[in-house]
């Protein structure tokens, strides 16, 4: 009995000192004192309990993974637990399928529901998350809830989802008008945009204003993804110097964020063009580093691949080119893309009937979904060859624009008698840009959303498709990639998890 008694009073001892650890956030001590405890008692749930907290607290979310899974009589009830884990551990579709398993969702489970859904692009989904979180809860956490619901609102604009268009947001933090911004870059707003950016650094200053222990280097670092967002709203308006300058500033202070540094270094990728190809290299390391497939969207990925793709092709690294265009044909198998920049490697190799060939192969395996990019561009280079007569049959499969004015005096300017004959009978081609110049290769392609610059149209030589391209495919950083999901996002989801540690503090 005594010895009982003295056992008893050791335990409450150890959790007494575990609740004092606990509360300063000493969670190396409190780890060593959860162990002291399951050494005297290893079924101890609580301690158990408290020593995955602690380990997660301390950023070892391998080895709490891996505790859970080997105590599953201990962590049967520690499903927002496994989820973050797997979370963090960029192991996200697994997140999903644990959080999915729930049967009657709390709120800390919603919330990191919400942020696996966002890293996963399904926003629709995240949406409807948010939007009942937001109707249905009242804590001290509904700002940052607020700020993560205008990510998705962005995300949704960039995709054009009307549900983006159901809410507006409030504007009483720099991160709040930051989102709106970008649900207005999704939106084509650029000039709205450039305005709210304007203002949310405007805020993010006077934030700080009374802060004396707060450096200006401090200060800038807050206003790093502000300037990167700046400086893309501005590239798309044309306005380059502007755009470089910003760009240029945020990485000269090595940001911590190394996906907002990818973003940075692809745009002036883009903006130095085939220009300035020593700095495009070492940018474009920096935006194809380690790690960032988790800090980036798909859709920067791959506009990074492109960019990357044709910096080498500028650079003359024919076979890097080539081995890039067939990973980026096999990421986005309905594109032209990859195909237009094989096609201007090998132009650009002198292999005008090897480019020529793979042409007519590609278009034969199409059939009918054949591209009128890829014959215009067949039309091209058979002209250039000087094969008029093939160029006219081409141009003759164009379709309902081969009415165009462009392409009417393209074919009569080489080959009027063939020409005008085999375009009389099929109408369309591809761009209203055509009618305007012979020999245009279209641009059709630059109003997708996520472009670094304006239009322009492509001259006759087809290895100036390249220019082009690089000016059409850059990355879109973080419109639709706000604060609430980028940089909040781990916050956010660190939050819900002090939150969650209440259910194991002792009295």
């Amino acid at each position: 009995m005594a010895a009982q008694n003295k056992q008893h009073l050791n335990l409450s001892s150890l959790f007494t000192e575990l609740n004092r650890f606990g509360k300063a956030q000493d969670y190396e001590k409190a780890l060593r004192t959860a162990n002291k405890i399951l050494k005297e008692n290893p079924e101890e749930e609580k301690a158990f309990h408290y020593k995955v907290v602690c380990l997660i607290q301390l950023g070892r979310f391998d080895e709490a993974l891996k505790l859970i899974n080997r105590n599953p009589a201990l962590s049967s009830n520690f499903t927002f637990e496994r989820a973050y884990c797997q979370y963090r551990l960029n192991q996200v579709q697994e997140a999903l399928s644990t959080l999915r398993n729930v049967t009657n969702p709390s709120n800390k489970v919603r919330e990191l529901l919400g942020q696996v859904l966002y890293r996963l692009e399904r926003y629709s989904e995240c949406f409807d998350v948010y939007r009942d979180l937001m109707k249905n809860s009242t804590d001290d956490y509904e700002e940052e809830r607020e700020t993560n619901f205008g990510a998705v609102l962005a995300a949704l604009s960039a995709e054009n989802d009307p549900k983006a268009d159901q809410y507006g947001l409030r504007e009483e933090s720099y991160e709040l008008v930051y989102n709106s911004a970008c649900y207005l870059l999704g939106k084509g707003d650029f000039t709205g945009a450039e305005e709210k950016l304007m203002k949310a650094e405007d805020i993010c200053r006077k934030n700080f204003d009374h802060d004396e222990d707060t450096t200006e280097d401090e200060i800038d670092a807050e206003l790093e993804i502000i300037r990167v967002q700046l400086g893309y709203v501005l590239q798309m308006q044309g306005k380059l110097d502007k755009a470089a300058k910003l760009y240029n500033q945020v990485l000269k202070q090595k940001p911590a964020d190394a996906g907002m540094a990818a973003v940075a270094s692809n745009n002036v990728v883009c903006l130095n063009k085939d220009q300035n190809l020593f700095d495009s290299k070492k940018k474009i390391r920096l935006a194809t580093a380690d790690g960032l497939q988790h800090k980036l969207t798909s859709a920067q990925q791959s506009a990074i691949l492109l960019n990357q793709c044709l910096l080498h092709l500028h650079s003359n690294q024919s076979e890097q080119c080539r081995k890039l265009a067939n990973r980026l044909q096999a990421e986005r198998p309905a594109s032209d893309v990859p195909q237009l920049i094989l096609v201007a490697q090998l132009c650009k190799d002198k292999q005008m009937h090897k480019a020529e060939q793979y042409l007519q192969n590609h278009i034969a395996k199409k059939g009918d979904e054949r591209s009128a990019n890829i014959l215009l561009t067949l039309a091209q280079i058979q002209l250039q060859q000087g094969n008029q007569a093939d160029a006219a049959e081409t141009l003759s499969s164009l379709g309902a624009l081969s009415h165009k004015p462009g392409i009417v005096s393209t074919a009569l300017s080489h080959k009027p008698g063939i020409v005008s004959t085999a375009l009389s009978h099929k109408p369309d081609i591809i761009s209203t840009a055509l009618s305007h110049k012979p020999g245009i290769v279209s641009t059709a392609l630059s109003h997708k959303p996520g472009i670094v610059s304006t239009a322009r149209q492509c001259r006759a030589e087809i290895t100036r498709i390249v220019r082009m391209l690089s000016l059409m495919f850059a990355s879109d950083p973080f419109a639709g990639f706000g604060l609430g999901g980028s940089v909040r996002e781990s916050g956010e989801a660190r939050r819900s998890f002090r939150r969650a540690q209440q259910g194991c503090k002792m009295v």
